[in-house]
């Protein structure tokens, strides 16, 4: 699984697929995103976000250009962070083959067709 977006929306996301025995390998905020293909411990992650307000540091990881998590493959794409996350610019180059649309308007208008020509979304 990847994941876009660690604010609250995100948090309660990664907790809810922990619960459920996934497996979150990414995570991003404005700061920085981290991979962890073994699957990122959540818990350490929250702490170090709320002690130091921000991913940046965290040391469960290894950081990533957050501009490839949207053009990783994965199972699941969950963009939870800011709205036209997936845009003109990108849309082509998404290989989930599921995404669970979290936040207002992930996807940019007249962008939707064209991801869901290719990605099942929720």
């Amino acid at each position: 699984m990847f994941y876009l977006g660690f604010g609250n929306v995100g948090l309660w996301a990664a907790h809810l697929i922990i619960e459920a025995s996934g497996k979150v390998i990414t995570i991003s905020d404005v700061t920085r995103a981290v991979k962890n293909i073994n699957g990122l411990d959540i818990t350490k992650l929250m702490n170090h976000s709320t002690e130091n307000h921000r991913i940046k540091g965290f040391d469960g990881g290894d950081p990533i250009d957050p501009r490839s998590l949207l053009t990783e493959e994965c199972d699941v794409l969950i963009p939870v962070a800011l709205g036209g996350a997936i845009n003109k610019d990108n849309a082509n180059d998404i290989k989930a083959k599921h995404s669970i649309d979290a936040t207002n308007h992930p996807t940019d208008p007249g962008v939707d067709v064209q991801v869901q020509r290719h990605v099942e979304t929720v």
